[in-house]
């Protein structure tokens, strides 16, 4: 089996490791993220109008503050929050298939999607960044996961969140690639860890 398929698995069985658990409407809570005007995220670059800022969820208290689960990170799963600002007049595209994480020695980490079904899957599905069209002067957003066996290094720490390319439906070209450096969104004691 080879890597990505073995980190999609992975993530499936966490996600209905949760489902089995015994949970009532009252044990999991759903959580707003609040989204800031794109210009405030420190990761962030802009392309021909067109501005990905990145969040970084580094740590197991960060990622409880969007998902109700304990210990997220220290299980291997790393959220990052995507934000996309379309300024120009244009409609475009966006297919996270093509979304990879680059680490400081060039390894990449393919996205891990969340399984379609269930609470408090529900809460991953529904906040998680999927393929989807960009109105003009609109800003979207979500969640993209990464998964590594080596959950106590910092999976953030001196990578960089690549998207290829973002469609341009009404110019029917590509822009980018979009490479965004997360350490500037990290706290200094995380950069550390890398």
């Amino acid at each position: 089996m080879n890597a990505m398929k073995t980190r999609h698995l992975s993530f499936a069985v966490f996600l209905l490791a949760l489902r089995a658990m015994p949970l009532s409407s009252g044990d999991y809570q759903a959580k707003t993220v609040a989204v800031q005007p794109v210009e405030s995220y420190p990761a962030r670059v802009t392309v021909e109008q067109v501005t990905v800022a990145v969040d970084p969820y580094a740590n197991d208290g960060k990622s409880r503050t969007a998902f109700d689960v304990k210990d997220l990170n220290s299980k291997g799963y790393f959220p990052a929050h995507v934000i996309i600002k379309n300024a120009s007049g244009n409609h475009l595209a966006l297919r996270t298939r093509n979304i990879v994480l680059v680490s400081p020695k060039g390894q990449e980490y393919y996205t891990t999607p969340s399984t379609k079904s269930g609470s408090p899957l529900l809460d991953f599905t529904s906040k998680e960044l999927t393929n989807l069209s960009i109105e003009p002067g609109t800003v979207v957003n979500g969640f993209v996961f990464f998964y590594t066996p080596e959950p106590k290094k910092n999976l953030f720490a001196g990578s960089k969140l690549h998207i290829p390319s973002i469609r341009d439906e009404t110019a029917q070209k590509d822009l980018g690639p979009f490479d965004v450096s997360l350490d500037p969104a990290l706290p200094a004691a995380e950069i550390r860890k890398k």
